[in-house]
């Protein structure tokens, strides 16, 4: 088993990006986040594992292992048959197996053609450190992946982040076992989340009709194409919330309104910078507003409607 080390250089280059939430987490960032839904998808061949182009670089045992935790661990037996998909390809039969999942985030700010963390300061240093998501508090661990087989994702931060991964730093994983609880209750914590928020799915698949003109869980799989994410607005996790029991329409309907605070003041200040490179996004965040703006006051009306499936 691959021994591994790490320690934080405080250089801010994790909080480049938006920031992993679950579903019910969320609610307590919706006054800081512009909150989106995030469909994750991987497919992987298992027929020819030659053909694979894993974003994390995984032998073909590692990756049997870590789908087999996946499949076990990630899913609840009413999501399995969603989050876990196995069928064939058409033209030479081979196996392929596709793994989906579903989070929030909160969608990073715009600055200088990338996305930041909006809660990172000026002087690159977290402004919520002591109350940060459970997401932020694993890292550099992943979720995705067994607590034996943290090396891989590991393995890939150290070409793509300046960490410290060096023997001088504090071991993190010794022969396949993290060296601090602390780190493996964590990470167990935020498994049990993905694995939670894994019922979302066939609730969206049963329900999307009823936040037209967002996509179908269909059309969002064909958007992705095999492996990739696609952001959609977050409204569809509060009637999800709501009508599972997680939090009442009345705490949902306050979610909803901060949101479009925020959306609307996003949008403002996008037109006002006339940038041309944010036209797009300015786009987009135009469009989720007008769709949060059409579920005001409906949000336990779609949930009563839509509670057996949440159950």
């Amino acid at each position: 088993m691959t021994s591994k080390h790490f320690n934080c250089t405080l250089c801010g280059r994790c909080c480049r990006a938006s920031i992993p939430l679950g579903l019910a987490e969320a609610l307590d960032y919706d006054s800081e986040f512009l909150l989106a839904l995030v469909f994750s998808m991987e497919t992987w061949n298992l027929g020819d594992f030659r053909k694979n182009r894993p974003a994390v670089p995984i032998t073909h045992e590692e990756l049997l292992t870590t789908l087999a935790f996946r499949k076990d661990k990630l899913a609840t037996d009413q999501s399995r048959e969603t989050v876990f998909q196995v069928g064939r390809v058409r033209s030479t039969g081979e196996r392929v197996v596709t793994f989906l999942s579903v989070s929030a985030c909160g969608l990073g700010d715009f600055e200088a053609g990338g996305a930041k963390c909006p809660a990172l300061g000026s002087d690159e240093t977290c402004t919520i450190y002591e109350r940060r998501p459970l997401g932020c508090r694993v890292f550099p661990l992943d979720p995705l992946y067994p607590e034996m087989l943290q090396h891989v994702p590991l393995s890939a931060l150290e070409s793509r982040l300046p960490c410290d991964f060096s023997e001088k730093a504090p071991a993190i994983l010794e022969n396949g076992r993290l060296t601090r609880d602390q780190d493996r209750e964590l990470l167990e914590a935020r498994q049990e989340v993905i694995r939670r928020d894994s019922v979302f799915l066939p609730y969206y698949g049963m329900a999307s009709a009823s936040f037209h003109p967002m996509p179908s869980l269909s059309q969002v799989l064909l958007g992705i194409k095999g492996n990739g994410k696609m952001d959609v607005p977050f409204v569809p996790a509060l009637t999800y919330l709501a009508a599972s029991g997680q939090v009442s329409p009345e705490r949902a309907e306050t979610c909803l309104e901060r949101q479009i605070a925020l959306a609307g003041a996003a949008v403002g200040q996008a037109l006002g910078r006339k940038d041309k490179a944010e036209r797009a996004r300015t786009n987009v965040l135009r469009n989720s507003l007008a769709l949060m703006e059409s579920f005001r006051g409906r949000i336990a009306q779609v949930a009563d409607g839509l509670s057996s499936g949440a159950a």
